[in-house]
């Protein structure tokens, strides 16, 4: 375990956990030696010998500037370790996040990922840069005091370490039940954790139903979801007091046993010093000495209780460093083109999370059961520079098919191709590079309008962000607001209208310049105004690309070179606008129905 943890330091790391631990065992052997000097000295003292205590003095004064010396270096460094430690596990975290598939996010909810990030890397930091050093110092020293000690005495050496192995057995012992308890807390705390960001997200509907949240309508959804969260609160409660329990019982056998060993010293050292068979000095050794000797083992319960607590968090960092990532090919190949095709594609959800042994938490968490959805046999192409809409009631597959198209899932069975190479044969970045994505669902950072735009390109110069930010007609209001550009954006574009997060959406697009754009619904929540302005925007975007579209606004697509009608994962249907509306199939009563409702009114 010790080795896979540091694991997770750099080479610079590991060698700054090396120098606080060489330096905390000078520190400690400095003090020893002064102590044996003082001992020494009292003890010539008292057998007649003259002076002396100049000469302690100096070496005191000599000695103590050394252990303080080698005391800062050994806590500048193991602190330094400690922020070398955090920077590295969380740059591992973040890359190897971008590189899970989506259904990985699926099963590790927001709370969870959120846990791991902060909680529990914080927890191996603290044990790797301040417990090992520390600990691996005092058990040297407590090795050369220890052989030190029995060369002066070994029956008392024997007496000093009678009731140790019966005190680590004690602890031992309760090192499997402990770690038990301890992933039970650490799963229950991840469960409150993620249902907390559930609760604080959905605070204005809790708000707009009080009585529902306050779950006098035990019947409610809301009132069900608060008993959730309370049930959740409760168990945690229940198993950081059972892990409490734990720990006090077997680190408290601990402790009764270790203060044996040192009363057993100090009867039996007394016993052999008044039949002459020590003397006064190597009593006084082992007295002295033995504090030095039993420093690691009087802090085994605090050694146990953090191995403990980080061994779990080292369970759960590594869930996600250990996870899949998107199987990278060993001989990438580049597109030759960039027409889309879809060849027999089947896919399952089901399927999916069993061959990544996560069924259970998958259909917990996202709703997907037996007998779940799946596509079947989807067949279609996309012709570079043309504009396909994918159309079908909910639940249809259309968004799956864009997932596919990206990787955030693997195809089941068949092959999805763009330029005539497998996409599952390219590099994944390259792949990302090639796709240009405004979904309905817009995410932004809580930095500035000018950093959001520009997550489409790195480096992007300021004029090229106003130049796209033109393009997708979200410029004036940006030069209208006080900082322009640098106005900050609150967390996932709080302040802002659905339609202008879609036109940031768009621009950050535009800069990208990708020459495949895939559009989900996007102007499904806008308001008129911002539906024209969006419609434009999205014009100057498909421009000389492959673009797919989901669509639920049929009269938005009317002109798309190819209309593609899914109806519980099989294309039904395709063609034109008007090729569809002639066949009198799923899309002219998707289309009636729309026809119909343009002239709804509440009465």
């Amino acid at each position: 375990m010790f080795r896979k943890m540091l694991s997770y330091t750099s080479k610079g790391g590991k060698a700054l956990i090396a120098t606080a631990t060489l330096s905390f065992i000078a520190a400690e052997l400095l003090w020893a030696y002064f102590l044996y000097l003082a001992v020494s000295t009292m003890s010539a003292m008292l057998g007649g010998a003259a002076g002396g205590i100049d000469q302690i003095l100096l070496w005191g004064v000599i000695l103590l500037a050394a252990k303080t010396a080698f005391a800062i270096l050994a806590d500048l460094t193991k602190h330094c370790a400690g922020f070398d430690v955090t920077q590295t596990v969380r740059l591992k975290l973040i890359h190897k996040l971008k590189s899970l598939s989506l259904g990985f996010f699926t099963n590790e909810r927001l709370g969870e990922v959120s846990t791991v990030i902060h909680k529990d890397v914080d927890a191996l930091e603290g044990y790797i840069s301040h417990f090992l050093s520390a600990m691996w110092s005092d058990i040297a020293v407590a090795v050369i005091i220890g052989v030190w000690l029995f060369t002066k005495s070994w029956l008392l050496g024997l007496c000093m370490v009678s009731l140790l192995p019966v005190a680590a057995l004690a602890l031992f012992l309760g090192l499997k039940n402990a770690q038990q308890a301890q992933k039970a807390n650490g799963d229950n705390l991840a469960d409150m954790a993620s249902l907390f960001v559930e609760y604080t997200k959905g605070m204005p509907l809790l708000k707009a139903f009080p009585v529902a949240s306050n779950c006098e309508s035990a019947a409610s959804e809301n009132g069900a979801f608060r008993q959730k969260l309370d049930a959740s609160v409760t168990a945690f409660g229940d198993s950081s007091r059972y892990l409490s329990k734990v720990f006090a019982a077997y680190t408290g056998r601990f402790a009764v046993f270790f203060e044996l060993c040192s009363a057993v010293l100090f009867i039996v050292g007394a016993f052999l010093l008044q039949s002459g068979n020590i003397t006064m000095s190597v009593f006084l050794y082992f007295i002295i000495f033995s504090a030095i000797f039993y420093k690691p083992f009087a802090k085994m319960e605090l050694y146990f209780l953090e191995y403990v607590k980080a061994g779990d968090s080292y369970r759960r960092v590594a869930s996600i460093t250990e996870a899949p990532s998107v199987r990278a090919p060993q001989d990438p190949k580049r597109p030759a083109g960039f027409d889309i095709a879809f060849e027999r594609v089947g896919f399952s959800y089901d399927e999916t999370a069993a061959s990544n042994g996560s069924s259970a938490a998958i259909t917990a968490r996202s709703g997907l059961g037996e007998g779940g959805f799946a596509l079947k046999d989807v067949d279609f192409t996309v012709r570079e520079g043309s504009l396909t809409a994918l159309v079908g009631a909910s639940g249809s597959g259309k968004t799956t098919v864009t997932n596919l198209l990206l990787r955030f899932w693997d195809v089941g069975s068949g092959v999805i191709k763009i330029g005539g190479t497998d996409i599952r044969a390219m590099d994944y970045d390259t792949l990302l590079d090639s796709i240009s994505i405004v979904m309905q669902n817009v995410y932004l950072t809580s930095g500035s309008l000018l950093e959001n735009i520009a997550i489409g390109k790195k480096a992007a110069a300021r004029e090229e962000i106003i130049a796209a930010a033109k393009k997708a007609q979200i410029h004036d209001f940006i030069a209208g607001l006080p900082d322009g550009y640098d106005t900050l954006v609150g967390e996932n574009g709080v302040g802002l209208s659905g339609g202008q997060k879609q036109r940031l959406s768009i621009a950050r697009a535009l800069l990208k310049d990708a020459p495949i754009v895939v559009l989900d619904e996007i102007t499904a929540n806008v308001d008129p105004l911002n539906e024209t302005k969006i419609q434009r925007a999205v014009s100057a975007l498909a421009q000389n690309r492959t673009v797919l579209v989901i669509a639920h606004h049929l009269r938005t697509i009317r002109a798309a070179d190819q209309i593609l009608v899914f109806d519980q994962g099989v294309v039904t249907e395709r063609g034109g606008h008007q090729d569809l509306l002639a066949r009198g199939g799923l899309y002219a009563a998707l289309w009636e129905a729309q026809e119909k409702a343009v002239g709804w009114k509440i009465a």
